[in-house]
C-alpha cells in the first residue's frame, strides 16, 4: 500500500467517524425529546437508528485493524488509528445509552401520565449533550483546549446525578404509588451520567491525538 493510498484510507475513516458521531448527536437529542415531549414516535425512532450506529462501528474497527496490519503505522499514523478506534468504540456505547433512555421513555410513557423530567436531569442532559457536542468539535478541528474544557464539565453532571438520586428517593419513600415513576427517572439519570462520561473519555482521546499525552489519570499524565 503506498503512502498516498494509506493516508486517502486514513481520511475516509476518520470522515465517516465523524458522520457517525453526528448521528449518534442526533440519537441522544432525539431521545430526549422523547422523553421531554412524551413522543413515543421519537423514541422508537432512536431504537432503530442505533441499528446503523451498530454496523457503522464494527466497520470502522475492521477497517482500523486493517491499516494497523497493512500498514504498521508509526508516530502520529498510529496514534490517530488508536485515537479513532477508541472513540468509535465510545459513541457506540453513547448510542446505547441514547437507546436507553428511548426505552425508559417508552415504559413511562405506557405506564404514567402524570409526571415531569426532574430538574436535575433536565440540567444534566443540557450539559451532556453540551459536552458531546463540544467533544466532536474539539476531534474535527483537533482543538485540545475545548477538549479539555469538556473533561472539567463532567464534575458538574455527576454532582447533579448524586442530587436527583437523593430526590428520587425521597419521592419513593413519600409517594409509593411514584416508585415506578421514581426508578425509570433513576435510569435516566444514570445512563445521563455515563454519556457524560464518555464524552469525557473522547475528549482525552483528543487530548492523546494531537498532544500524544494520556490524561485519563490526572494524577499520572505521561506521553507517547
Amino acid at each position: 500500500m503506498t503512502r498516498a493510498h494509506f493516508e486517502s484510507r486514513l481520511d475516509d475513516l476518520t470522515g465517516r467517524l465523524v458522520a457517525m458521531s453526528r448521528m449518534i448527536e442526533g440519537l441522544m437529542e432525539t431521545a430526549l425529546e422523547a422523553l421531554s415531549e412524551r413522543d413515543a414516535n421519537k423514541a422508537e425512532a432512536v431504537i432503530m437508528g442505533d441499528r446503523e450506529i451498530d454496523a457503522t462501528e464494527v466497520e470502522i474497527e475492521e477497517e482500523c485493524v486493517e491499516l494497523m496490519a497493512l500498514q504498521q503505522p508509526m508516530a502520529g499514523d498510529l496514534r490517530r488509528l488508536v485515537a479513532v478506534l477508541k472513540i468509535n468504540n465510545d459513541l457506540e456505547r453513547i448510542g446505547d445509552h441514547a437507546v436507553n433512555i428511548a426505552e425508559t421513555a417508552e415504559r413511562l410513557i405506557e405506564r404514567d401520565s402524570d409526571w415531569a423530567l426532574p430538574i436535575e436531569l433536565s440540567e444534566a442532559a443540557v450539559i451532556a449533550q453540551g459536552m458531546l457536542r463540544d467533544v466532536l468539535d474539539a476531534f474535527v478541528q483537533h482543538d485540545v483546549a475545548k477538549a479539555r474544557d469538556v473533561t472539567a464539565r463532567d464534575d458538574r453532571v455527576d454532582q447533579l446525578h448524586e442530587s436527583h438520586l437523593r430526590s428520587a428517593i425521597t419521592m419513593m419513600m413519600e409517594s409509593p404509588t411514584k416508585i415506578g415513576t421514581a426508578l425509570s427517572f433513576i435510569l435516566v439519570g444514570r445512563n445521563i451520567e455515563r454519556i457524560a462520561d464518555l464524552a469525557t473519555n473522547i475528549g482525552e482521546d483528543v487530548v492523546y491525538l494531537v498532544e500524544g499525552k494520556m490524561i485519563r489519570h490526572p494524577d499520572v499524565e505521561r506521553e507517547s
